[in-house]
């Protein structure tokens, strides 16, 4: 290891790390500066570490500054700020100044010192930060480039910064900035964006000189794809070098001082991150992050390299990317599709609806007529475009990976399916209401749809491995939405969940409680020695890790001691082993489609046991209200655990009704978050609910309103599981309606409303509205 090199850091971040930068002390110290999805930054040294914490959202970039020994970092977050850290001293970790009024995301680039400042302490620095923007309509707008000067406030080691706008530059870019980057040599700072586009710009006042634009080289419909990450390499006009790595899996070169054209490399996924790799002196060299968990460094120096075997698994690897997204479904998506001739089972819900069926093995696009209320056969699906695919059963035009950050750290890997002509914002919002996330996401998830899906048609049928014949409709082309009524808060669309608890501290007490009950039940249902200690333990570690949640795996033995315990302990020992299926049902490996009969066999059982409290079940408090839990925790897991939970809607509905008039207010929001995500999961399956499911569901919600005990949240949600259910699919909302206007339920909603705040007021207006 040479003085300059990087010594083993003490501490290890428990968190995604997205960034990282060696920051010079003078020689021969150096450290590193990371960013992880926690709040926090680290700053890891010989002498130890430092945790920087305060930004609101991960923090995605990061500085080094040098003053006589005291340098500054600054980051940028999602929180819409960026930070300016001390990182040495008797201050060192504390934040100096927060630089705010950015438009959401932030990333940051340091820029040379401006003059020798002896008379502030040390001298005045700068920093370059750029915003994603916002939304205005269907556009995002605002998105900005700032360069700000920093200067010490205080004597000595300064304990605060002041910082100066000292030039800004707004929406010349046509989409939200994701990197910046100073390069030294040119004194020039570079940004990208979803547009496609690298800007080159004054480090003075950060106007363009130049924009780079990508080819738009395997892109969709030649269009250029989103930028997502940049760096400088070489320094000289041979080697210099523009990279910028991309969501369609390209990296852009480009040679602003030669005449070479854009060089553009191929990845078998995403490109999330590109770094220069700098050691002794600036090299030609950079590494890339792809989205299939692979880093690669590329080189022009032919003695670095790689031998042919790496080379030739690289280009395997894009191979194979490239045929799964040109050819049409593979055969398990064709499974997975409803069968062509059950179609007269599956209704439409609008004019123009385009659903995919499988028959003899090939998938058939369908258009919905409302006028004949049958299926009409578009064609087969052959090629499709780069982002086709098939989504919880249905095929879409476009199905595209979305990273969202999640609490405690971590990133949640979910996918969002869209069809060509539908509203990009509307296909946002559903989105969100389905994952239950963050209403900030709307306009960076719909500006991500926009950039991906481009301006084209329809592609079922026509594409470039084959042609229906078949020209798509103007119906095809418009969205669905515009054929019903909307509403502000109607219908329920996502899942609410109860995930309290889910972490070390709370699983341990779980886990404590079941050992201790273990010891009291019959020789002949208690868990066995391995199972008590090492398999429970090891189900509570990953289920405790939620960030993990995407890589992690539940085996066949860890969900059996949860099977056992549900369906074999009595009522006074099963509690906290149904507190442990609610945590366990929403990790996405215990709930795929292979285990839905397990999951039938634990709700079955919980719910029985339930129900068999009898009349005492109104008193009751763990076992009603961890059974309502899991109930409406099953149908956000998975699709084993969903569809399981559907096929047991009646048993539902009938617990659900037993325990409404309960005096516990826990287990009261239990009841009616596990109605609201039964009505949620009427309204999007497949499978249209029976009369008698949909009349009781109303029913029960009748006895919550007027009873007079619950409060204000479980009345919204209450509100809005009706709303649903009158909007249900395929006639069957039309019937409830009319029921709901014969036991004159827009007046009783309206009524109860009254005393709960203005959501409910809002909610039981628009039920009033679709039943006028």
């Amino acid at each position: 290891m040479s003085r300059n090199d990087v010594p083993p850091s003490p501490a290890l971040l428990d968190e995604y790390v997205l960034s990282s930068e060696f920051l010079a002390d003078g020689e021969p110290v150096r450290c590193v500066v990371t960013g992880s999805t926690s709040s926090t930054s680290s700053s890891s040294s010989p002498r130890g570490i430092e945790i920087l914490s305060g930004s609101q959202g991960g923090v995605i970039s990061r500085i080094g500054g040098e003053d006589g020994g005291a340098p500054w970092i600054v980051s940028g977050s999602w929180d819409g700020t960026a930070r300016v850290w001390s990182l040495h001293g008797p201050y060192a970790g504390s934040c100096l100044c927060v630089l705010e009024g950015h438009e959401n995301t932030v990333s940051v680039a340091g820029l040379p010192p401006e003059g020798d400042g002896s008379e502030m302490g040390g001298r005045r620095r700068r920093v370059v930060t750029v915003s994603a923007g916002v939304a205005e309509g269907t556009r995002i707008r605002g998105h900005a480039v700032r360069i700000w000067r920093l200067t010490p406030d205080g004597e000595g080691d300064a304990i605060a910064a002041k910082s100066e706008l000292i030039a800004r530059v707004s929406d010349d870019h046509a989409g939200p900035i994701r990197d910046v980057v100073y390069d030294i040599d040119d004194d020039a700072i570079y940004t990208c964006s979803n547009d496609g586009t690298v800007k080159v710009r004054s480090a003075t006042d950060g106007t363009c000189r130049a924009t780079l634009v990508h080819p738009g080289y395997h892109g969709s419909g030649g269009d250029a794809p989103i930028l997502l990450s940049l760096c400088v390499v070489g320094d000289d006009a041979d080697t210099k070098a523009v990279v910028a790595g991309a969501e369609d899996g390209t990296v852009a070169i480009w040679h602003p001082s030669s005449n070479r054209e854009t060089q553009v490399i191929v990845h078998p996924g995403c490109v999330w991150g590109v770094t220069s790799m700098v050691g002794q002196s600036r090299s030609s060299d950079f590494a890339t992050a792809c989205h299939d968990g692979n880093v690669r460094v590329f080189t022009r120096c032919p003695a670095r390299v790689a031998p042919d075997s790496v080379l030739s698994s690289f280009r395997d690897a894009v191979s194979e990317s490239q045929a799964s997204r040109s050819t049409g479904p593979s055969p398990e998506e064709v499974a997975k599709l409803p069968r062509w001739d059950m179609n007269a089972l599956t209704q439409g819900r609008s004019e123009g609806q385009v659903q995919v069926f499988q028959r003899d093995g090939r998938a058939i696009a369908a258009q919905w007529s409302s006028a004949s209320r049958t299926w009409i056969e578009v064609g087969e699906v052959t090629g499709t475009n780069a982002n086709a695919g098939t989504l919880d059963g249905r095929r879409y035009d476009h199905v595209l990976p979305i990273e969202i950050d999640v609490p405690g750290g971590g990133v949640r890997t979910l996918r969002i399916g869209y069809n060509d002509g539908e509203n990009p914002f509307v296909t946002a919002q559903s989105f969100i209401d389905e994952h239950s996330l963050d209403q900030g996401y709307l306009a960076q998830i719909a500006d991500y749809i926009r950039q991906r899906a481009g301006g084209t048609g329809p592609t079922l049928g026509v594409g470039d491995a084959g042609h229906s014949g078949m020209a798509p409709s103007p119906s095809m082309l418009a969205p669905a939405e515009a054929m019903t009524p909307t509403f502000d808060h109607l219908p329920m669309r996502g899942y609410k969940v109860f995930d309290a608890g889910v972490d070390k501290k709370g699983l341990g007490k779980v886990v404590s409680k079941i050992r201790e009950f273990n010891d009291a039940v019959p020789t002949d249902r208690k868990l066995a020695l391995g199972e008590a200690s090492d398999v429970l333990d090891a189900l509570s570690t990953t289920l405790s890790v939620t960030n993990r949640y995407h890589a992690s795996t539940i085996s066949d033995a860890e969900l059996e001691i949860v099977h056992k315990m549900v369906t074999q302990w009595d009522v006074d020992h099963v509690f906290p082993a149904l507190d442990l299926a609610r945590a366990t049902v929403l990790h996405p490996d215990a709930t795929g489609p292979k285990r839905r009969t397990y999951w039938e066999e634990v709700l079955r059982s919980a719910l029985d046991m339930c129900l068999g409290l009898g009349n005492g079940l109104v008193g009751e408090v763990a076992v009603p209200m961890l059974t309502m839990r899991l109930i409406a925790n099953s149908y956000k897991g998975g699709s084993g655990s969903a569809d399981a939970a559907g096929s047991l809607v009646d048993r539902i509905l009938e617990c659900a009704n037993a325990c409404a008039l309960t005096n516990n207010k826990n287990v009261r929001l239990s009841v009616v978050t596990a109605i609201l995500n039964t009505s949620s999961y009427m309204l999007s399956s497949n499978t249209p609910p029976s009369f008698t499911s949909a009349t009781l569901l109303i029913d029960i919600i009748g006895t919550i309103v007027g009873c007079g005990k619950y409060e204000s949240e479980p009345i919204v949600r209450s509100l809005v599981a009706l709303g649903t259910v009158l909007l249900l699919p395929c006639g069957c909302g039309v019937e409830m309606r009319k029921v709901a206007k014969v036991r004159n339920i827009g007046s009783m909603v309206e009524r109860v409303a009254n005393g709960h705040g203005d959501m409910a007021k809002a909610v039981a207006r628009d039920i009033c509205k679709m039943l006028s």
